[in-house]
This record gives structure tokens, C-alpha cells and sequence, in this order.
């Protein structure tokens, strides 16, 4: 077994300490090491004949948390090598292990003032039968003094997906 499988697959026991209200568990939900290696490299010889890395991965963190259609979903900050983030799904049958992010990261779409970075989603289901997910956008500051690489404006977003797919 693969040691992408063994991770995937690893139980996750309580810790028998608590306090009372809430327990703890062995194992983080989700790592950068659960993220797929075919989304990190492009594994065709002849399109990466160096074995590239075509999308880094710092870590993952900072999920938001749903129950949707008998499963659990986390919506996931992953941090690129870029230090930008993007959002990838990922999900269990159980909600406290097996976590497995789904075919590719979230792809969400722009306006013609790109965002820069994204980050903090939250989801909710809605009775229309949609799945919301709320997070915070930032673009580039345009009053910023060059070479300023850091000032942003901040906004929230919003998506709402009927499959966490499109």
C-alpha cells in the first residue's frame, strides 16, 4: 500500500484526555500530504520529462465544515509555494478521518479585476438546494507604492454549487 493510501486510510482514534465538552484526536483531518501527487505533478513523461512540480503545496489548513448528502465536507485553504491560497474539497464518510480531496481544486471564477488571493470559506446549505460558501477575496491595492507586495483590498465572495463541483 502507498503511503498516500496508508494516510488516507489511517484510523483516528480519541485521545482519552478531555475536558468534558470536546475531544481531541490523533491525527490533523487533513495535511498537505493529502493532497493528490497527480495535482502537484504532471505525471506524463513526455509533457514533464523532468518530473516538475507544477503546483507547490505549503500546507493545508483553515477548512470550513459541512454535512452534505451523508458525507463530510471540508472546504480547504490550501497554500500554494506562491504563498497564494486556492480552495480544494475534500471528504469522509465519518467527519474524524479518511478525508480525501475530490478530482481537482476549486476553480472559481473572476471578474476582470482578478482576485490575488482567497481564503476563510465557509459553507451553508440552503433549502434551495444550493451549498454556499462565503470567504474573504483580496486584490492588488492599485494606490499601493510600487513594489509594494503586500497591500491589499479585501472584499468577501460568494459561490453557491449544487454538486461542490461547478
Amino acid at each position: 500500500m502507498s503511503h498516500y493510501q496508508q494516510l488516507i486510510n489511517k484510523p483516528n482514534r480519541v485521545i482519552p484526555e478531555n475536558n468534558g465538552i470536546f475531544s481531541r484526536y490523533e491525527h490533523p483531518l487533513i495535511t498537505a500530504e493529502h493532497v493528490p501527487v497527480n495535482w502537484r505533478y504532471d505525471l506524463n513523461a513526455t509533457s514533464n520529462p523532468f518530473g516538475l512540480e507544477r503546483i507547490g503545496v505549503n500546507s493545508a489548513f483553515n477548512a470550513g465544515a459541512i454535512k452534505w448528502k451523508y458525507r463530510y465536507t471540508l472546504v480547504v485553504r490550501v497554500e500554494g509555494g506562491d504563498r497564494k491560497s486556492y480552495f480544494a474539497f475534500a471528504d469522509s464518510p465519518d467527519g474524524i478521518g479518511k478525508f480525501k480531496f475530490l478530482d481537482k481544486p476549486l476553480l472559481l471564477p473572476q471578474l476582470n479585476d482578478p482576485d490575488i488571493n482567497v481564503y476563510d470559506m465557509r459553507l451553508i446549505s440552503n433549502e434551495d438546494g444550493f451549498v454556499y460558501g462565503i470567504f474573504c477575496k483580496e486584490r492588488k491595492n492599485p494606490d499601493a507604492p510600487l513594489g509594494d507586495t503586500y497591500s491589499a483590498l479585501a472584499n468577501a465572495g460568494i459561490i453557491r454549487s449544487k454538486d461542490l463541483k461547478k
